[in-house]
């Protein structure tokens, strides 16, 4: 009876201990640890590749297709604003009236030139020394004169300055402007079109350059910009004294 007892009992399960006898090995979780960093970075490496595979497609030939970066637009090179363009320009007569005999005093300061020659373009005015930015005509009698438009065109502006006196100004192509100061009286008006050789007025004295006696200042500018008159003037003044 005894006997048939023991064997009408269940029999006890006996769990595996062979995870645990894996895991209680000291190599055990870095080997795991390695195995699914591996399998980790398989499939990054497969990710990438794949993502690349289909950028270069892209930029390849396809169905006759070409995927391309548009190139940038050629453009012309542009004149640059700040060099005055002499080519087009109509040379420019002296500021003088007809049969007036002259002498060119002061020239206008290049900054190129040696120190002696910008020391004499020079203008002293309250104990300050300034760049001169045109040349001074006188007549050789120290006399007033006629002074005239060196090119035709448009009055712009006619002004009395307490230091340069009487003042106009006379606008033409290619951005050129001339410039008439320290004129005793003006026979134009702003607005008036003026043509070469027109009287604009008459020669006087000024403030500003006081001991150069009775003169005409005569300044060329280009884009707003003071530029030698001389390079524009149609011959050297020594061979214009006898207009």
């Amino acid at each position: 009876m005894e006997d048939q007892k023991n064997q009408n009992q269940p029999i006890p399960f006996k769990k595996s201990s062979s995870w645990k006898k894996v895991l209680g090995k000291k190599w055990a979780f870095p080997a795991i640890y390695i195995g699914t960093a591996a399998i980790i970075l398989a499939f990054v490496m497969w990710y990438q590749g794949s993502v690349m595979d289909t950028v270069s497609k892209l930029t390849n030939v396809k169905d006759d297709v070409t995927v391309t970066t548009p190139s940038a637009p050629e453009t012309t090179p542009q004149e640059d604003p700040s060099v005055p363009v002499t080519s087009t320009v109509q040379p420019l007569a002296w500021p003088v009236g007809k049969g007036v005999q002259y002498d060119l005093g002061m020239s206008f300061y290049d900054e190129q030139a040696s120190k002696d020659i910008q020391q004499k373009a020079l203008v002293k005015y309250n104990d300050s020394f300034y760049p001169h930015t045109g040349i001074d005509l006188k007549a050789t009698d120290g006399k007033s004169f006629d002074v005239i438009a060196a090119l035709a065109g448009k009055v712009v502006k006619v002004e009395k300055d307490p230091l340069v006196g009487n003042v106009v100004e006379v606008e033409h192509t290619d951005k050129m402007v001339t410039v008439y100061q320290s004129l005793e009286n003006v026979t134009v008006k702003p607005g008036a079109e003026v043509t070469q050789g027109q009287v604009i007025g008459s020669a006087g004295r000024n403030e500003y350059e006081k001991d150069a006696g009775i003169h005409l200042h005569f300044e060329v500018l280009v884009d707003n910009k003071a530029v030698n008159p001389q390079q524009y003037l149609v011959s050297p003044e020594t061979d214009v004294k006898n207009q």
